[in-house]
């Protein structure tokens, strides 16, 4: 094979893409920090980085393949934490209690998100873009400075250290093999790739497009529900600010894994490999001593390469 068919060939597969990107920083960085990036303690803290990102990034995916996205979920997870802080907190809530009530909350922001946007007709952008408002804007009245030192029988749930690694991790992992199961091995959930390739043909195959895209917005606010409680009990507190940001990053490691904005297309290992790129990317960033604003100029950056890579695929095809 020549050195050009080479390059082609993975520039068009985006798997292969992350695998070589990842192998490639990887090697730079073991060679320009040898005493801070290769070593054990660091390979756990990108994994836990992963956790968080792997949890709404699987939410992100199931809507992108259904051709749309969801721009409050980092809103959401913050509200959630706040909700389970609160219930455990101020009211001596049992912590699976508190627990549940945040992953209840997550899905019920995200099922309003579906609603208004199957049954008012409204763009998924805007909604999206609007319960992010409004979700910022309640929990600042609900909680002005947040919810600090959690009570200790809340921890567990984000602390617990299992073969090195905390719960969160863990956590993600048994999510994201979940969601592999189901969009590779059940019908229902293979209706997904149908919806956002096709609506039409998936409208007279008998599929309900309206319930889909509800169920898929409802499963997108339980996965940032769920990430919201966890984060909330690892730090031991609830903050306000909490998941700034963390949905373009979602959608950033979707497309850079083979989702598209079209829909109809993405696989769950492929949305994990963008993961642990983008936290990888923090990971480096942070140990290069890269300000924080330029950090978030990077990650911008990204999402771009992401978009741009996904629409020359669209334009090939």
């Amino acid at each position: 094979m020549k050195a050009s068919e080479l390059v082609r060939k993975i520039l068009y597969n985006r798997i292969l893409l992350l695998i070589v990107m990842i192998a490639l920083l990887s090697l730079v960085m073991t060679i320009a920090y040898p005493e801070a990036f290769p070593q054990a303690n660091n390979l756990a803290a990108i994994l836990l980085d992963t956790a968080q990102g792997g949890i709404l990034t699987t939410g992100m995916l199931i809507l992108l393949i259904c051709g749309v996205f969801d721009l409050s979920a980092g809103s959401t997870l913050a509200f959630a934490g706040i909700v389970a802080g609160i219930l455990v907190k101020d009211y001596d809530a049992p912590a699976i209690v508190a627990i549940m009530a945040g992953i209840a909350t997550g899905f019920v922001i995200g099922a309003l998100n579906g609603l208004i946007i199957t049954k008012l007709r409204i763009n998924a952008l805007i909604t999206t873009l609007a319960m992010q408002g409004i979700l910022r804007g309640v929990t600042q009245i609900v909680s002005p400075s947040g919810v600090a030192n959690l009570p200790d029988q809340f921890k567990p749930f984000g602390q617990t250290v299992f073969l090195g690694l905390q719960s969160p991790f863990w956590i993600m992992l048994i999510v994201v093999i979940i969601t592999w199961f189901l969009l590779s091995r059940t019908r229902f959930f293979r209706q997904f790739y149908y919806v956002g390739s096709n609506p039409r043909a998936a409208t007279l195959s008998g599929i309900n497009i309206q319930f889909m895209t509800v169920v898929g917005f409802a499963i997108m606010g339980t996965c940032a529900g769920l990430a919201g409680t966890i984060l909330a009990s690892r730090l031991s507190n609830a903050v306000l600010l909490a998941g700034n940001g963390t949905e373009l990053r979602a959608i950033t490691a979707a497309l850079l894994g083979g989702a598209s904005l079209s829909g109809g297309k993405g696989t769950v290992h492929g949305a994990f490999l963008g993961v642990f790129f983008v936290a990888l990317l923090q990971n480096v960033l942070i140990i290069a001593r890269v300000p924080v604003f330029y950090q978030s100029i990077i990650v911008g950056l990204v999402l771009l390469v992401a978009i741009g890579i996904d629409q020359f695929g669209q334009k090939k095809n």
